[in-house]
């Protein structure tokens, strides 16, 4: 038992993290350790009361991650472009991206798996703010020569039904226009992902990997509600651009990214993106295999 390798999973308590510790406790390959700013949360209390071992750190706190990190020969890292008031702050990412590093340093941690940002066309971190950020801790991992991989995931299957995909009254509202596909991807297979990378390090190191399960605009959306509900009839409803000008005018330019990329002729990068997560995952979700493995079926 003393020669398992012991991985720290930072988010253990959300959504990419959650999957993650998951999917790593399912291979049994590794001793894991979960991270969270609260120990007795009921998420931190869940994650200890299966067995696995809760260390009090916050990503915003250095020292607490270097402590954490001791005897690791991995970490999973997931950075938050928002404070703790809910606001993007694009420096308080860069805060925990770089302290996440620098514990990596201090630990001599063997591999670091980073969940990034999604990343199409050249050049879009001008217009994102929240994109260069993340590139610029990308970079600092590579200067600090920490083994890395970097997971760069699309818009989450999960949020469906929650805060950025809410439905009410057989419609489920989005961030752009009906027609505009949009890359996602189940947090299940980042955690997937993840855990194929830490196992296999001789064929993931120094990989940046775009993470795709489906490529799907908010009508067909509306249709795959509507088919697994039989009896009721969905739509999709962009979030007027009044609204977003009002209260969340800095995910304006992310709108039209999509938009731009959602509509024919569709950048190659995403298809090709697709085509390489199911090829080292072929297993993984499309959003209507998602929405019946979740039991959303019996829900609409």
């Amino acid at each position: 038992m003393s020669d398992i390798k012991t991985i720290v999973v930072c988010g253990a308590t959300g959504k990419q993290g959650g999957a993650v510790l998951e999917a790593l406790v399912q291979s049994g390959a590794w001793k894991v350790v979960a991270i969270s700013r609260e120990t007795t949360s009921d998420k931190a209390e869940e994650i200890s009361k299966k067995g696995i071992p809760v260390i009090q750190a916050d990503l915003a706190d250095r020292s607490s991650l270097v402590n954490a990190f001791k005897e690791a020969y991995a970490v999973y890292g997931v950075t938050m472009p928002l404070n703790p008031k809910g606001k993007l702050d694009t420096e308080y990412e860069w805060m925990q991206g770089k302290n996440i590093v620098e514990a990596c340093v201090a630990n001599n941690i063997q591999h670091l798996v980073l969940s990034t940002v999604l990343y199409v066309e050249e050049g879009q971190e001008k217009t994102l703010t929240y994109v260069k950020r993340k590139l610029d801790i990308e970079g600092l991992v590579k200067e600090k020569k920490i083994p890395f991989t970097f997971l760069c995931p699309g818009s989450f299957m999960d949020d469906f039904g929650g805060e950025y995909l809410p439905i009410k009254k057989n419609v489920i509202t989005g961030t752009a226009a009906n027609d505009a596909k949009l890359p996602h991807i189940a947090c299940r297979d980042i955690g997937k992902m993840a855990a194929l990378a830490l196992a296999d390090p001789a064929k993931f190191k120094g990989k940046k990997l775009n993470l795709i399960g489906d490529f799907i605009s908010g009508n067909e959306l509306a249709e795959i509600a509507t088919k697994l509900s039989d009896t009721k009839t969905y739509k999709h409803k962009p979030i007027p651009l009044l609204l977003m000008y009002l209260f969340a005018r800095e995910w304006i330019p992310l709108r039209k990214h999509f938009e731009r990329w959602g509509r024919e002729p569709y950048p190659e990068e995403i298809l090709l993106a697709m085509k390489q997560t199911r090829e080292l995952l072929p297993d993984t979700l499309t959003f209507e295999q998602y929405l019946k493995w979740k039991g959303w079926d019996r829900k609409l």
